[in-house]
């Protein structure tokens, strides 16, 4: 699953990074994030941690 989460000048990709930890998905243990211009792209196949983690985002 590949969700894509929206990065701001607060909430960036060293943010992403501690935020996909609290739900127990780690690069590069179990995800993979890809970065573009404003937004980052996750994927995992813990579909339920990643959902989680996106809502919260």
């Amino acid at each position: 699953m590949t969700v894509t989460f929206p990065l701001t000048e607060k909430r960036d990709a060293e943010t992403l990074l501690k935020h996909l930890t609290l739900h127990n998905l780690s690069v590069p243990g179990n995800c993979v994030v890809s970065l573009k211009a404003h937004v980052a792209q996750v994927s995992s196949s813990h579909t339920t941690a990643l959902g989680t983690a996106r809502t919260a985002w």
